[in-house]
């Protein structure tokens, strides 16, 4: 029962990230006096630091630390030696070099490159589901997983954005926009659900953090569609946590929102216009969800979907 390091390499975008917390879960379950450091990008510190179960936060910097001078100087820096564990989730070789640099008794991975790994094998053993391929890398110390929810715990926040959102009657949160222009809502689509939700009482609360994202909703002000609050790039990630938590429901096709939608068990409809669903979808049987995909992703679905969901439909 001695406490034992392990280190979570994620250098990835915040819907890995966040999706990573089922594996901190199933480390702190099956080695409760477990330290568990999280290694990410300073872009998702905060999507790592407040996750549950996290102990430590450390940024690996990838767009400066890029070369194997700088590789070498974090390892040597890094506060925690010779740790019991590194999951390297994602397929860096930078990761991989810096588990064994720093002494790393067990590292697990994805990818096998001679001389880094040890010798655990992780099979992926046919898993689908993004969190069943993170939990299920627990299983080449412990031969099994648990499905466990993802849990995400933001400080609370109280500024002049929040406070107004606070005022607002009945508001639901969008996040209609990706970096991947497939999975985007068609904007006609878009206006028509605006107008749905405003019919029924509803304050939709426009949100992303990209280029796109605010082209998209610019576009929706030209075709004329201002029954909308546009919060667009105006907050950090904790604070739209938060804003998340005050809206208490969510319609997404975007997959990080989706997974912090998940992580703060808010009722969030997920929207497919790929065939990712099987990837990314929320499980129902952790989280308040709905799924829409392929031929019904339809405004009036979506709409009916969200009602049922948060109990005021059929």
């Amino acid at each position: 029962m001695e406490e034992k390091i392990f280190v979570i390499f994620n250098t990835g975008c915040i819907k890995y990230v966040l999706a990573t917390n089922t594996l901190v879960q199933n480390i702190k379950l099956y080695y409760p006096e477990a330290k568990i450091v999280f290694v990410c990008n300073k872009q998702t510190f905060d999507a790592a630091k407040y996750q549950t179960c996290v102990n430590d936060t450390i940024v690996y910097d990838d767009m400066k630390q890029n070369n194997f001078k700088s590789i070498i100087n974090f390892a040597l820096n890094f506060p925690y030696k010779k740790p019991f564990a590194s999951f390297v989730t994602d397929s860096g070789i930078k990761n991989l070099l810096i588990s064994r640099l720093i002494g790393t008794k067990h590292i697990i991975s994805n990818n096998k490159f001679i001389l880094l790994n040890t010798d655990e094998k992780y099979e992926l053993r046919n898993y689908v589901h993004i969190k069943d391929k993170l939990a299920g890398m627990i299983e080449a110390l412990t031969n099994q997983h648990k499905n466990l929810p993802i849990r995400y715990l933001p400080p609370e926040i109280n500024n002049a954005l929040i406070q107004k959102i606070k005022e607002i009657q009945k508001p639901v949160l969008l996040t209609v926009t990706s970096n991947n222009e497939n999975r985007i809502m068609p904007l006609n689509d878009c206006a028509e659900l605006l107008n749905l939700l405003s019919a029924e009482g509803f304050t939709p609360i426009f949100a992303g953090e990209s280029s796109i994202a605010k082209e998209y909703a610019n576009n929706l002000k030209k075709a004329g569609c201002l029954n909308f609050i546009d919060i667009v790039d105006c907050t950090t990630f904790t604070e739209f946590a938060n804003i998340m938590k005050i809206c208490g429901s969510c319609i997404s096709v975007n997959n990080g929102a989706l997974q912090l939608a998940n992580a703060l068990q808010i009722p969030v409809v997920g929207i497919f216009y790929d065939n990712s669903a099987d990837i990314w979808k929320s499980d129902t049987n952790l989280y308040p969800a709905k799924t829409i995909g392929d031929e019904h992703n339809t405004p009036i679905n979506i709409i009916q979907a969200y009602k049922e969901l948060i109990g005021l439909g059929k």
